[in-house]
């Protein structure tokens, strides 16, 4: 899908970039060996040219932050499919709903490895860099909104300016709408018995009463619950690409 994408150019948004598609320029090097260009102005060729292949080179050395630089951040979920394997999908839990909560627990899913990171036990600004080194994007459910911001506020030294697919966004431009556990659902996905009912306000009180009396059964409920809000990204995020490639670009 990214060599499809033609918004990486000023001044092309949706409406440009469908019609180049169906004037038969559906890739970067089509643009290029093209003379007929449709509804871009003859005079912005050369810069487009450039700036295209400036785009391929950017892909040929693996470089989706210089990629996504050039995206708005809601198109970022065009790089998915050739980042995926290096993407890092990812989680938080914290012990309240506010931007400047302190965070519990942190997983991180890289390279098909699941690292899960809890507060007073391994979580720190090493730990957490550690988890992201050679994490080409973020993957998350809301966390343009909630979890890169709060992770910034905690861990400041930690670089978390990623190309960042947001799968609540994604979702629901295809029309898989609601929170996390609700398109889980629509989908199939099926949690197990022990962490069904558990939502963002539960997991607040399992860390409380992990902190506040030290009931392991909580901690242990708390983590199982992150991990699988971070595994399930994985298997949501393939499904919401598709759909959005299907909607966005009928010919691939």
């Amino acid at each position: 899908m990214i060599e499809s994408t033609f918004q990486i150019l000023p001044r092309v948004g949706a409406k440009k970039e469908r019609a180049l598609w169906d004037s038969g320029i559906r890739k970067w090097n089509d643009f290029i060996d093209s003379d007929e260009i449709g509804p871009v102005k003859p005079k912005d060729k050369d810069r487009f040219d450039s700036l295209l292949n400036y785009a391929y080179d950017l892909l040929d050395s693996g470089d989706c932050r210089g990629l996504g630089n050039m995206l708005k951040t809601g198109e970022h979920w065009r790089l998915y499919d050739r980042f995926r394997d290096s993407a890092a999908f990812l989680d938080i839990e914290t012990d309240g709903l506010e931007r400047d909560s302190t965070v519990t627990v942190v997983t991180v899913v890289k390279g098909g490895e699941t690292q899960t990171l809890v507060n007073g036990e391994n979580l720190s600004s090493e730990t957490l860099r550690e988890a992201l080194e050679g994490a080409s994007m973020f993957v998350t459910f809301n966390g343009c909104c909630f979890d890169v911001p709060v992770l910034r506020c905690s861990f400041p030294d930690v670089d978390l300016d990623h190309p960042h697919f947001d799968l609540r966004f994604g979702c629901r431009k295809v029309g898989m709408c609601g929170g996390l556990k609700q398109v889980e659902k629509d989908i199939g996905i099926v949690r197990s018995e022990n962490i069904a009912e558990v939502d963002g306000f539960e997991a607040v009180r399992l860390w409380k009463r992990w902190q506040n009396s030290g009931d392991r059964e909580a901690r242990d409920r708390l983590v199982e619950y992150n991990i699988a809000d971070t595994e399930n990204l994985q298997t949501l995020a393939d499904l919401a690409y598709r759909r959005l490639v299907t909607d966005y670009a009928e010919f691939q």
